[in-house]
C-alpha cells in the first residue's frame, strides 16, 4: 500500500495545503489504492510535503510524485496535447502555484481578519511545543516573505487586487470548457483545482473568496473536480 504523507484534513477541506490536496486529487482520480500517514515537512527527507513512501522509496513534492505514477501508464493524463498546449500548461501552472500560494497564505496569516479567525483552529491542530514561541517566529516570517511579495497586512485590498487579476485570468482561460485544456481532465487540472478549492471552499469568507464566487465557470469548474474527484469525502 502507496503511504501518502501529508497534512491532516482541516477546515472541512481535504487538505489546507493546496500541493497536498493536489496530490492527493491526482491518486483519487487515477484510483490509485493508498493510505493517509499524517505528517509534517520536518518529517520528509527533502523537507517538502506531501511525499509518498512506496516499496521503502520515497518521492517527495506534489508534480514529482504525479509524473511518478504517469510515467507507468499508457493513457497518460496529458496524451494527445500539442506541444503549445504542453508549454501553456506548463506556464500557466508555475505562476498559479506561486501566486495561489501565496494568496492563500495571505487569506490565512496575512490578512488581519483572516488570522483571526485562522489562528485559533491552527492552534487546536498544532503540537502543543508550537504553539507559542514557535507559531509567532513562523508567522513573523511568512509575513517578511508576505512583504516582499507586495502583500503587506496592512492593505488587504491591494493585497487581494493581486489574486483577484489571476483569478480572472483563470476564468478567462477556462472559458465554456469543462477543464482548462478542453473536454476531459488533464494534469494541469489536478493542481488549479486543489488552489481553487482552496480558496472557494474554506469556511471563512474574504474579498478574494467573494471575487472567486462571482465567476461563475470556476466556480462551476470546482463543483465538477469535486463531483468526480472527491464524491462522497470525507470516506
Amino acid at each position: 500500500m502507496i503511504e501518502l504523507h501529508q497534512f491532516r484534513p482541516f477546515w472541512g477541506l481535504p487538505n489546507a495545503s493546496p500541493f497536498c490536496m493536489k496530490a492527493e486529487t491526482y491518486l483519487r482520480y487515477r484510483r490509485i489504492p493508498y493510505k493517509v500517514v499524517p505528517s509534517g515537512p520536518r518529517k520528509s527527507p527533502t523537507g517538502k510535503i506531501p511525499f509518498i513512501v512506496e516499496d521503502g522509496r520515497v518521492i517527495s513534492d506534489s508534480e514529482a510524485i504525479i509524473a511518478h505514477f504517469e510515467s507507468r501508464r499508457q493513457d497518460r493524463l496529458d496524451d494527445g496535447l500539442s506541444a503549445a498546449e504542453r508549454a501553456t500548461a506548463f506556464f500557466v501552472r508555475e505562476l498559479v502555484e506561486d501566486r495561489l500560494y501565496w494568496q492563500i497564505t495571505y487569506m490565512r496569516w496575512g490578512d488581519p481578519s483572516g488570522w483571526a479567525v485562522f489562528k485559533p483552529d491552527l492552534v487546536k491542530y498544532l503540537p502543543l511545543g508550537m504553539r507559542g514561541p514557535v507559531l509567532f517566529l513562523l508567522r513573523r516570517m511568512l509575513l517578511r516573505q508576505m512583504q516582499q511579495r507586495g502583500l503587506a497586512r496592512t492593505d488587504p485590498q491591494g493585497a487581494y487586487a493581486k489574486g483577484k487579476a489571476v483569478l480572472d485570468t483563470l476564468a478567462g482561460l477556462l472559458g465554456d470548457q469543462p477543464y482548462f485544456l478542453g473536454d476531459v481532465p488533464r494534469s494541469l487540472d489536478m493542481s488549479l483545482y486543489a488552489f481553487l478549492a482552496n480558496i472557494l471552499d474554506q469556511p471563512h469568507g474574504n474579498p478574494l473568496q467573494s471575487h472567486a464566487r462571482t465567476l461563475a465557470n470556476l466556480a462551476g469548474y470546482c463543483a465538477r473536480m469535486k463531483a468526480l474527484c472527491w464524491h462522497g469525502w470525507p470516506d
